[in-house]
């Protein structure tokens, strides 16, 4: 299991988890009030394994269903400590400040993700 303060770069701030940086940017720019937590972290997972593919980091096939299991669990994990208090994302999403959602969408560009989706790319 990924460690805590890694994956949300508490020990340095300049070396945010790719992870994390795509979770907060999905958080962040959350718009589909109908979506369910299962295809919240999904998207995630997809943008995620996106990114490592990118950067030319590939998953044994002999290892790809535990490593989707424990990265699906991760991202459970953030999303239920992010928002904590709220009755759903579309709720935390709005309770959030500007400037947070600016941090991390800078964080999320110098990723050079592309997205999977064109309305999160427009915002960029």
């Amino acid at each position: 299991m990924l460690s805590e303060q890694w994956l949300m770069g508490s020990l340095h701030q300049s070396q945010w988890h790719p992870l994390y940086v795509i979770f907060e940017q999905h958080l962040y720019n959350f718009q589909d009030s109908e979506m369910d937590r299962k295809t919240f972290v999904e998207a995630v997972l997809k943008d995620y394994l996106a990114y490592l593919r990118k950067n030319n980091i590939w998953i044994p096939k002999s290892l790809e269903v535990s490593i989707h299991e424990e990265l699906s669990s991760q991202i459970q994990v953030m999303l239920v400590k992010k928002i904590y208090g709220c009755l759903n994302i579309q709720e935390y999403a709005q309770r959030q400040p500007r400037s947070v959602k600016r941090r991390a969408r800078t964080r999320y560009s110098r990723l050079s993700v592309l997205p999977s989706d064109k309305r999160t790319r427009k915002r960029l």
